[in-house]
């Protein structure tokens, strides 16, 4: 493994499970904060400069934006944990053939997933309830932003590839120079050029592509045993479909998880105005405070796929416990937040002065976070199970999820307004704990043995 070595790795088949956790987790919700900065730039700007109208118009395509980008997430997430199975059990070969694989479908993803969007948008915004005063500012913002899927894609690609190897920290880096960048370009377009809400998804566009260009130069010149050719590919097709199940796996997961989030979105639209801009504001908050466990769950992933690999699944079970606890330390600070600050940040967020926007936003806030618990658990325990190579159970899971959404979107929040908007989740994430407490279970003993199912 010497080539990939000569850039950061880090090997967490050896040492404390909860140390490498935690290391390996800080850059990453650090990132995913950086990351989430595009979106509250957006929103924060957009709300000052431009009014509750332009949040509204952000605020509409919000869950379709989270879907098509979580599918992105997603697929090379599950890439990145075949390259990391082969990187803990020392096959270099094995790490190089896996990269290039997980290029060539990412590509292919992409290509898809943008054509796909672009041919369908409106009729996909208008399925969303969104309204007509709203429709075409919405139509132009998130056509602008998906039609950058490919850089999006390039980023998540490098930065998997990154955090396979052990290296959480670098993407960081490119993310800390494009947010600032993509402040500077908020700013800048709807400011002065007075580009509108067009102006908030080019600016978010231009600075993700800084960060694939950046990630694409330092693995290149970095990390020479990430590098393939043809013959590669040739010589391993059956890898190929290891790749595209796994990779599909992660990204259904998010996506069925998403889908449920747009339906949800068409019952908020309907509502109208108000608590369409109420709920970009707190939810885009609350999604703050869950990136914490994002990151720790993300680092639980490529912990447990390392250690598959080379086949010590005990102390898979000890970084489990070991991210769980993480996570309960976390939730004491985000619920000091719930208690005493949420409605400070949502007018700092949004730029509202309206009291029900601000009012309901908070409520939202203050409802999600006291159930974080439960929600900690199956976001570790379904990327632990997927690094296992169980794909079945976090799709379920997730399909639960679905259901939930499907039945507060179509009946209950149409029947009690937007507390029962406030409730979903909440109660999904209940539903959903306890399915992945019994998977654990019936899945013990495969913590307690020693060996790779690979």
């Amino acid at each position: 493994m010497d080539s990939i070595k000569k850039g950061r790795v880090l090997d967490m088949t050896q040492g404390s499970p909860a140390r490498l956790l935690l290391g390996f987790a800080v850059p990453i919700f650090l990132g995913n904060l950086f990351q989430q900065l595009y979106n509250l730039a957006d929103t924060a700007i957009a709300g000052h400069m431009l009014g509750d109208t332009a949040l509204a118009q952000i605020g509409a395509t919000a869950a379709l934006y989270s879907m098509l980008t979580g599918f992105a997430f997603g697929l090379n997430t599950g890439f990145a944990l075949v390259v990391s199975r082969f990187f803990g059990a020392g096959d270099e070969r094995g790490v190089r053939r896996a990269s290039g694989w997980m290029a060539v479908l990412a590509a292919a993803w992409a290509v898809v997933l943008t054509a796909g969007f672009l041919l369908f948008r409106r009729p996909l915004l208008q399925a969303l309830n969104t309204p007509e005063t709203e429709f075409e500012g919405a139509l132009s913002y998130i056509t602008i932003i998906m039609a950058g899927m490919p850089l999006t894609m390039g980023y998540n690609l490098e930065a998997g590839l990154l955090r396979a190897v052990g290296n959480s920290a670098t993407p960081l880096y490119f993310l800390m120079f494009s947010c600032g960048l993509n402040v500077l370009l908020d700013w800048l377009f709807m400011g002065p050029l007075g580009l509108g809400v067009a102006g908030a998804a080019a600016a978010t566009v231009l600075s993700q592509g800084v960060s694939a260009a950046l990630g694409l130069v330092y693995l290149v010149r970095n990390y020479p045993g990430l590098r393939f050719c043809a013959r590669d590919l040739r010589e391993s097709r059956a890898l190929s479909g290891e790749l595209f199940l796994t990779g599909l796996s992660m990204a259904m997961m998010s996506t069925i998880y998403s889908i449920g989030s747009v339906i949800l979105q068409g019952s908020i639209n309907a509502l109208g105005s108000v608590y369409i801009a109420a709920q970009v504001g707190g939810r885009r908050l609350v999604e703050l405070f869950m990136m914490p466990g994002g990151a720790i769950s993300a680092s639980a992933a490529t912990f447990t796929s390392q250690n598959f690999g080379v086949g010590r699944r005990r102390r898979i079970a000890q970084g489990a416990k070991a991210a769980c606890g993480m996570y309960l330390a976390w939730w004491a600070a985000a619920m000091v937040f719930a208690i005493w600050f949420a409605p400070a940040a949502v007018r700092l967020v949004t730029g509202s002065r309206d009291p029900e926007v601000i009012a309901s936003a908070a409520l939202y806030i203050r409802i999600s976070i006291p159930l974080f618990p439960p929600m900690g658990y199956l976001v570790i325990m379904r990327n632990v199970l997927q690094g296992m190579r169980h794909r079945i159970a976090p799709l379920l899971c997730s399909s639960l999820e679905l259901i939930g959404k499907v039945i507060f979107g179509w009946w209950i929040v149409p029947a009690y307004g937007y507390p029962a908007v406030c409730a979903c989740e909440p109660a999904t994430w209940i539903v959903c704990f306890l399915f992945m407490v019994g998977a654990a279970v019936l899945w013990r003993k495969e913590f307690q043995e020693e060996g790779s199912l690979a």
